[in-house]
Order: C-alpha cells, then sequence, then structure tokens
C-alpha cells in the first residue's frame, strides 16, 4: 500500500510539472483525484505550495464520502497517461484539457530591482520598518504582523518574476492580499493614535500605488501572452467599505478600549488573545480581496475562526469577573454582525467556487 501511494504522489508530481506548475491544470487533477477517492493521500507531501494545500482541503472536504483507504492496489489498473513519467508509470490520467496547452505559454524574465513595483514595495517595508520604531513597545502585535505583511509584498513581487504566466497570477495575487493587509493594519494604527492622519495618507497612498501596478501588469499579461488562457480577472474589491471590514475595526477599537481599562491590568496574556482576534479578524477580512476563490474563502473561513477565538476570550473574560455580561454586550453584538455578513458572503463565494 506504502509503494501505490508514493506511485500515486509521483503520478501528482510528474503531471504538475508537465502542466508547469499551472494553478488551472493543477486544480483538474487535483479534483480527479478527489472524485477518484485519492485527494487524501497528497496531504502528507511535503513539497505542495499554500494554493494547492488549500484546494486539496477544499476537495477533500466535498469528496470526503468518496475517499478510499483500502485496497489502493487496484488502482494499479487504472490507464496510464499519455505523459509517460521519467521516474515511475503514472497510474491517473484525466483526459488533457484545452488549457494544458495554453498553460504552456510563457513570459520573459526581466530584472525585478527595475520594477516599479517592487521599488514602491521595498521602499513601503523600509518607511514601515522605520515607522514601528515609535510605536509603543507593548503593542508588539501589530509591529509583527505590518512588518510581516509588508516585506511579503515586496517578496511576493520578487517570487513572481518567473516565465510561468500562472504562477505569476498566482504571486501577485499574495502581493495584492499583502497589501491590502498592510493597509488594515496601517488603518489599525491610526486608530490607536500610533501613526498621524499625514503618516497613513502617505503609506497608504503608496499601497494604492503598489496595487494598481501589479494590476496593470496582469491586465497587460492577460490580453497578450496569457490571452485564451483560463486567468482570474486581475481587478480586486475595494476592501475599504465593505460592512464586514468596517465593522471589524469598530470591534477592534471597543476592544482595545475595553482591555485598557484597570481590570484587565493583571491579565496580560488575556488582553494579548483579545487583541490579537480582533486585528486578525480585520487583517483576514482586508487579505481576503485578492484574485483567486479558493484563497478568498480560506481568508474568510480564517477571519470567522478568529471571531470565534474573540468569543472565547469574551466567555474567559465574564468567568473570571474581570468584566459583566452586559459590559461586552455591545462588543458581542458586533461580534455577530460580523460572523452574519462572512457567513453570507462565503455562501456566494461557495456558489462561484462550484460553478
Amino acid at each position: 500500500m506504502n509503494e501505490t501511494v508514493e506511485q500515486i504522489q509521483d503520478w501528482y508530481r510528474n503531471e504538475r510539472e508537465l502542466s508547469n506548475y499551472s494553478i488551472i491544470d493543477v486544480e483538474d487533477k487535483l479534483k480527479y483525484l478527489a472524485e477518484k477517492g485519492l485527494i487524501w493521500i497528497l496531504k502528507d507531501m511535503k513539497d505542495i505550495n499554500e494554493l494547492e494545500k488549500i484546494v486539496i482541503d477544499s476537495f477533500l472536504n466535498k469528496y470526503r464520502a468518496n475517499q478510499v483507504y483500502d485496497n489502493l492496489n487496484d488502482f494499479r489498473n487504472l490507464q496510464p497517461s499519455n505523459k509517460a513519467s521519467t521516474k515511475k508509470p503514472p497510474l491517473l490520467s484525466p483526459k488533457p484539457t484545452s488549457q494544458q496547452k495554453t498553460m504552456k505559454k510563457t513570459l520573459k524574465i526581466r530584472d525585478v530591482k527595475k520594477f516599479d513595483g517592487y521599488l514602491k514595495a521595498k521602499e513601503l517595508e523600509e518607511k514601515i520598518i522605520e515607522i514601528c520604531k515609535t510605536f509603543p513597545s507593548y503593542d508588539g502585535n501589530i509591529i509583527d504582523q505590518i512588518g510581516r505583511s509588508a516585506e511579503s509584498i515586496k517578496k511576493r513581487i520578487a517570487m513572481g518574476e518567473q516565465i510561468y504566466i500562472g504562477e505569476k497570477f498566482y504571486q501577485y495575487s499574495i502581493a495584492i492580499g499583502s497589501a491590502k493587509e498592510t493597509s488594515s493594519w496601517l488603518q489599525i494604527s491610526l486608530g490607536q493614535g500610533y501613526i498621524s492622519q499625514e503618516q497613513y495618507d502617505e503609506l497608504d497612498n503608496q499601497v494604492t500605488q503598489i496595487v494598481a501596478i501589479l494590476t496593470k501588469t496582469l491586465v497587460n499579461i492577460k490580453d497578450k501572452e496569457g490571452k485564451g488562457m483560463d486567468l482570474p480577472s486581475p481587478y480586486t474589491p475595494k476592501v475599504k467599505g465593505f460592512d464586514a471590514y468596517e465593522q471589524a475595526l469598530l470591534l477592534v477599537e471597543k476592544v482595545y478600549g475595553m482591555t485598557r481599562r484597570r481590570e484587565f491590568w493583571g491579565e496580560k496574556g488575556l488582553q494579548k488573545e483579545m487583541i490579537k482576534y480582533a486585528t486578525s479578524c480585520v487583517a483576514n477580512i482586508s487579505e481576503s480581496h485578492q484574485l483567486y476563490v479558493l484563497v478568498k474563502f480560506r481568508f474568510f473561513n480564517d477571519a470567522l475562526q478568529a471571531l470565534d477565538g474573540l468569543d472565547s476570550m469574551l466567555h474567559m473574560s465574564v468567568n473570571k469577573q474581570i468584566v459583566t455580561g452586559e459590559g461586552i454586550a455591545d462588543i458581542r453584538k458586533l461580534r455577530e454582525s460580523i460572523r452574519n455578513i462572512l457567513m453570507k458572503r462565503l455562501g456566494n463565494i461557495s456558489k462561484e467556487k462550484d460553478s
């Protein structure tokens, strides 16, 4: 059975390489494995990327009843792929798709250090590192998270400088999500008085410019080199103005205000956790506004988990008699409103994903 598992994993690696690591073709192959009841075999692979993990988990949940855990040797008799592996004969062979040919289109690699989007991202990261030196040391959460998200923009732009069109779209999608997350941390910092309105406007404007440059680049690629390919829309919706986002910012303000009261002075751990969950909700909502449906699904789901974590901390604060149920009623009401909006949006995304 272990040998069969290894062969199925080798088949997937082979097919993934032949499709130039296109997320479109990879998703087709993962769906095929899920329908056959073998998607669970890929869960332990160490060489799958973040997006593959999301797709695998999604298909595993959807086709959980199909999964086959016994008599795997039966799959040795499946028709081999027309594209032979150099390692072992592939066990499975979904029919080649029309996308498989178009995804072979490639791009010329340029010097990323001369790309305006990269230069602006590098400058933004440097400015944020410098401005974080003025933040209060006790709020390490914001310092760590805003630094990480700013670094991710630059890092993902650099990783997107490669020949594969599908992978470039994926890396730029993460960069756009990280940019929007960075903007949310800036907005939280403004709300807490860590930065001035002028500083916020300057840095947030630079974030907007980076997103615009990346979007324009992807639009040009889709219209030219990527013509005829099944690529996602390069345009992403604005986060500001989205009800759940605006309410989550208000939730953060209320949690900060509550945990700064005298009653929480001896509960630093609880205070830290409540702030972490509240701010994580905002960050995940903002980061969900990127290109791929499954990635959006993941970040909205993470925002919901953050709300659940906050609810657990609220219960603990009541049980410890730090606050009363009445004293946190407005926070619970706001949390529930955000949750309802996100659940509705997740339902819409699920319909989009299954269509």
